[in-house]
């Protein structure tokens, strides 16, 4: 029987992993945070080329899954510095309004060193589209700056306050956890299962981690691919209402083949009192849009992310937000469609695609006989 997961484990996973700084190809400490989870309950791991991890569960046989999501954050990166001043750029997402102020920040590097607080302000646009940056901006600090240093918004990694879990990264810390908790999940049941959770780099500045994971064909060209992102939530699928079967993104609609598993699963959990929604979700563009050009049967879930980005009401930084019920439903539901891609199960509407009835056949054909 379909069930949600245990919220206290639920919350466990997500404080180690949220609570990791990462910035784009500053990743370190979110991947190390997500081994040391996988690999304190058995979980096979493996590191590619990048550093991206690849985590398999299997048993038995069954056709393959691949469950993506990235390690990274919108962030800034240290370009030039003299002691405690000096000139950051924007890496990923943060555009706008929000960089129209100082914003707090903590500093740190890639040797284990950090953080010590600095602020950022005076934005210059300058804008490059290799590293998704909109411009740069002066950095004064207490400590001593380096060339090669990286910065995170001065935000909570994760406080909770009753369903509301308000962290610093959300996109996509929380869909990596999401990922770390169906494989814990799915590793002690019994059903057949091939299942590879994907943790990638550097999305943030243009699906790069992805991209790669496609080019080399680091999965199996029959595996359904399945994206886990925290994404903005909109009107029509807002936040605490369960996890978002999305339909699409911005730029791409995703393939039946593979999203079938979902609506089976979402079907399942409906009957046990398990929300989930179903929508295109157009605010920006997930790994699976990646996937979909590359020709694998690729599909997505989302968690509606309020401040999607950091960007409060108040055009400030503001903690990104994600419910709890919407996390442990997620978990839930890629459990599921686990199992239903081992049962190849198709949901209950499909009767209705069937062959037709000999007597409607019949009384068709009589309507329309000479």
């Amino acid at each position: 029987m379909s069930r949600l997961p245990d919220a206290d484990a639920v919350l466990a996973t997500l404080r180690a992993i949220v609570s990791a700084p990462t910035a784009p190809y500053h990743e370190a400490r979110a991947l190390a945070a997500i081994v040391a989870e996988l690999e304190r309950d058995g979980i096979d791991v493996r590191l590619d080329q990048y550093g991206q991890i690849h985590a398999r569960v299997q048993r038995g046989e069954a056709r393959p899954v691949a469950i993506v999501a990235h390690t990274d954050h919108p962030a800034f990166e240290i370009t030039s510095a003299h002691g405690h001043e000096g000139s950051a750029r924007v890496l990923g997402g943060f555009r706008g309004n929000v960089l129209d102020v100082p914003v707090r920040v903590q500093v740190y590097d890639d040797h284990g060193g950090g953080p010590f607080p600095a602020t950022v302000d005076r934005f210059v646009p300058d804008l490059d589209p290799v590293h998704n940056s909109a411009g740069r901006l002066r950095i004064r600090s207490e400590g001593t700056l380096v060339r090669g240093q990286w910065a995170v918004v001065d935000l909570p990694g994760l406080e909770v306050a009753g369903d509301e879990l308000r962290m610093r990264a959300a996109d996509d810390l929380a869909g990596c956890a999401v990922i770390v908790r169906a494989l814990l999940e799915v590793s002690r049941a019994s059903f057949p299962v091939d299942v590879t959770g994907v943790f990638t780099r550097a999305e943030e500045t243009g699906l790069y981690g992805a991209r790669l994971v496609a080019e080399d064909g680091a999965i199996p060209r029959d595996a359904f691919v399945i994206s886990v992102e925290a994404s903005r939530a909109l009107p029509h699928a807002p936040a605490g209402r369960g996890i978002v079967l999305r339909v699409g993104d911005q730029h791409n609609t995703f393939t039946n083949g593979a999203e079938r598993f979902l609506r089976v699963a979402a079907e399942r959990l409906q009957r046990d009192g398990i929300p989930t929604q179903r929508a295109l979700l157009d605010g920006g563009t997930c790994e699976a849009s990646t996937f979909v050009v590359h020709g694998w049967d690729t599909t997505a879930i989302a968690l509606p992310n309020v401040n999607y980005h950091n960007r409060g009401p108040d055009d400030r930084m503001a903690p990104e937000i994600v419910r709890l019920n919407d996390v442990q439903s997620g978990v839930a539901l890629l459990v599921e469609a686990l199992r239903a891609v081992a049962e190849d199960a198709r949901e209950t509407w499909w009767a209705h695609a069937g062959p037709v009835p000999d007597e409607v056949k019949t009384v068709l054909h009589g309507e329309g006989g000479a």
